[in-house]
C-alpha cells in the first residue's frame, strides 16, 4: 500500500462527529482499567484549538508508545474484549478532527511521561515507508497540568495517559460551551451502562447516564416532574451461536412512552423555554438502539418495519456480547453494524418485530383516543355541518324529506331506552328525564358524536334519537385516522365539509323506505370495508402516524441547556 496516502485516507473514516471520534479514545481509557476520564478543550480566542483526554487507567509502556500510534497498532491480536479488536481506534479517531496528535504517558506514579507526536504535515518517511514518531520525555503541557491539579481525582499523580488532538480542521462544535453540551449529551446515551465503572467529565462537568428508553431508575429524564414515566416492558432473551459454534444470549428490551410522558417538558433553570427533551432524543433514536456489551454502536432501522412518527414512542434496546460482531457486522470503527437476513429472520422468530408492531398499535390507539376526545370539544355550541345540514334538510322537508315509518319507530325505542337509562343512572323520574332530553333535541336537531369501535365496523353510523339525528363517527376506523384526524382542529370549514358528505348519506339512509334501507346498511358496510383494505393495502400513500410529523407531537426543542441553544 501507498502509506503517504494512508493517513489522508483514514481520516475519513466515519465518524460523525468529535463525540463519536472521542469513543475509541474512551474505549482504550475504559479497557485498560480507567475509573475516569476527562476531556477538556483549549481555546483561541472563541474557538477550540486543541481536545484533550486525561485518564487513570494502567498506561502505556514506553517501548510500545511508538507502536500504539499506527493502525493496526493493538495488544489484542485481534481479539474480542470489552471495546476494541484490531488496533484502529486511536489513530482513526486522532487525525478524523485534527491533523496531529500526541499521547503522553507513563506506567507508574510519579514516573516521568513519554510523549510521541504524530503530524500528518510533518511525517518522516524511508522510501514509502512512513517511520514510527520517536519518544521524548516531558512534562504535561500547562494548561492541562492546571486542569488535572484542580479537577482530576487523586491528583496528577494517578495520571497515566493523556492524548491530545492539535491542528483541529473538521470540528463539528468550534464553540466551547456547544461542544460541552453536545458531547455530554452523545456520551451520557452511548456509555449509560458504564459510567458506575467509569466517570467521564467534559470540560470539568460530570457526564450523566441517558437511557433512551427512560426506564432506567437514576438515569437523566427517567422522571420529570409534573409528568408520567417510560413504561417499561418485559424483556425478551435469546441465544445465537457464533461461529465457532459457541451461544451466546442477545438481550431486548422495551419501554412505552405514553403521550403526555413523550411530551414532557424539561426545565433546566435557564432563561429559555422548556424543551421537550424525551420527544427530541426519540425523534433522533427512532429505531432499533443496538449496544455491544452496554456500549452504543448504532441505530438500526431495518427495512421490515415501519419507523413512523408513532415508532418514536415504542423503545427497543438491542445488546449482544462481542463474540456476535460477526451476526451483528461490526465494522472496525464500531460506528456500524448490518442487519443481515439471519438477523431479520432471528428478529421475527423471536418475536421482537411482533411485540414491535403491538406497542405501534397502542400508540396509535392512544394517539386516536385522544384525536376523538379533542375532535368532541373542538367546538363549543354547534358544529357547522350541523347548523348547514339542518338548514339543508329544511328545505327538503316539504318536498320529498320524510322519516321511513321504520325509522321513527326505531327512533321513538331508542328514545325510551336512553331515558331508562338516564332515569336509572341519575334517580331522576322518566317524566323529568323525558322533558330534558326533548329539549336537547329541538335545541340541537342534528347532532354529531365521535365513538371508539373496531376497523371493521363502519366508518360512520347514522341513527335517530327520538327527533334528533345523530351521526356517529368511528374513530377506530382508518377512514378516521387517515383523513378526518389528518385535518387540523382549526380547519373547520374542511371539516364541516366531510362531515356534510356523512351528513347526506346517513339522512338519506334514514329517510329510505323499508325496502332500500337494507340497501343502505349493506353497502355502507361494504364501503366501509373497502375503504379499511385500501388505506391497509397502499401504506406508501396512507402511513399511519404520518400526519402527526407536522403537529405538536413532532415539538423539535433543543436538547442543549443553555439559553442561546434552546
Amino acid at each position: 500500500m501507498d502509506e503517504r496516502m494512508l493517513a489522508q485516507t483514514m481520516r475519513s473514516v466515519r465518524y460523525a462527529d468529535e463525540a463519536h471520534a472521542a469513543g475509541d479514545i474512551i474505549d482504550n481509557a475504559i479497557e485498560a482499567g480507567a475509573s475516569q476520564v476527562h476531556i477538556i478543550e483549549a481555546t483561541e480566542g472563541n474557538s477550540i484549538s486543541q481536545i484533550a483526554f486525561i485518564d487513570d487507567a494502567s498506561g502505556i509502556d514506553e517501548s510500545f508508545l511508538p507502536h500504539a500510534t499506527k493502525w493496526g497498532g493493538s495488544s489484542n491480536q485481534g481479539q474480542r474484549n470489552i471495546f476494541g479488536r484490531f488496533g484502529f481506534g486511536l489513530p482513526s479517531a486522532s487525525v478524523n478532527r485534527g491533523r496531529e496528535f500526541s499521547v503522553y504517558s507513563r506506567t507508574e506514579d510519579d514516573s516521568e511521561f513519554a510523549r510521541v507526536t504524530v503530524d500528518l504535515d510533518n511525517l518522516h518517511f524511508e522510501g514509502n515507508s512512513a517511520q514510527l514518531p520517536k519518544v521524548v520525555h516531558e512534562p504535561l503541557p500547562k494548561w492541562i497540568a492546571d486542569y488535572v491539579a484542580k479537577s482530576f481525582r487523586g491528583g496528577a499523580e494517578t495520571v497515566r495517559t493523556v492524548v491530545i488532538w492539535s491542528k483541529l480542521d473538521r470540528l463539528s462544535w468550534p464553540n466551547k460551551q456547544q461542544s460541552t453540551n453536545s458531547i455530554r449529551q452523545h456520551l451520557g446515551i452511548t456509555y449509560a451502562g458504564w459510567l458506575d465503572v467509569c466517570k467521564l467529565y467534559v470540560n470539568g462537568e460530570e457526564v450523566e447516564p441517558v437511557d433512551v428508553l427512560f426506564t432506567t431508575p437514576g438515569h437523566r429524564y427517567y422522571e420529570i416532574e409534573g409528568y408520567p414515566k417510560a413504561e417499561p416492558q418485559s424483556p425478551l432473551e435469546f441465544e445465537v451461536a457464533d461461529e465457532n459454534g459457541a451461544r451466546h444470549t442477545v438481550t431486548v428490551r422495551f419501554s412505552y412512552i405514553g403521550t403526555d410522558a413523550h411530551n414532557a417538558e424539561w426545565s433546566s433553570g435557564g432563561r429559555g423555554r422548556p424543551a421537550k427533551v424525551r420527544q427530541k432524543i426519540r425523534k433522533e433514536y427512532n429505531g432499533f438502539f443496538v449496544t455491544r456489551h452496554g456500549r452504543f454502536i448504532e441505530l438500526a432501522r431495518p427495512p421490515i418495519l415501519n419507523w413512523s412518527v408513532y415508532a418514536r414512542q415504542v423503545g427497543v434496546a438491542i445488546d449482544f456480547p462481542p463474540e456476535l460482531d460477526d451476526l451483528f457486522g461490526v465494522t472496525p470503527d464500531k460506528q456500524t453494524i448490518i442487519f443481515t437476513e439471519r438477523m431479520n429472520q432471528l428478529l421475527e422468530q423471536h418475536g421482537i418485530v411482533r411485540a414491535f408492531k403491538k406497542l405501534v398499535a397502542d400508540v396509535a390507539a392512544e394517539r386516536d383516543r385522544r384525536k376523538a376526545e379533542e375532535d368532541a370539544k373542538a367546538e363549543e355550541g354547534e358544529r357547522p355541518s350541523e347548523s348547514i345540514i339542518a338548514k339543508t334538510l329544511e328545505r327538503d322537508y316539504r318536498r320529498t324529506r320524510k322519516a321511513s315509518k321504520e325509522t321513527q319507530e326505531e327512533a321513538q325505542k331508542n328514545f325510551k331506552k336512553r331515558v331508562e337509562d338516564i332515569s336509572k343512572d341519575t334517580g331522576v323520574p322518566e317524566a323529568d328525564v323525558a322533558a330534558a332530553q326533548e329539549k336537547v333535541a329541538r335545541e340541537k336537531p342534528y347532532k354529531v358524536e365521535f365513538v371508539e369501535q373496531t376497523p371493521d365496523d363502519p366508518f360512520y353510523t347514522p341513527t335517530m334519537l327520538g327527533t334528533q339525528v345523530i351521526l356517529r363517527i368511528n374513530t377506530g376506523h382508518p377512514w378516521y385516522r387517515e383523513v378526518y384526524s389528518r385535518t387540523a382542529v382549526d380547519q373547520a370549514d374542511l371539516r364541516a365539509g366531510l362531515e356534510l358528505m356523512l351528513w347526506i348519506l346517513a339522512t338519506s339512509e334514514l329517510d329510505s323506505p323499508t325496502e332500500t334501507k337494507g340497501f343502505y346498511r349493506a353497502e355502507r358496510r361494504e364501503w366501509s370495508r373497502k375503504l379499511a383494505d385500501a388505506f391497509e393495502l397502499h401504506p406508501a400513500m396512507f402511513n399511519r402516524g404520518g400526519a402527526e410529523s407536522r403537529d405538536e407531537y413532532d415539538h423539535d426543542s433543543g436538547y442543549d441547556e443553555t439559553d442561546e441553544d434552546n
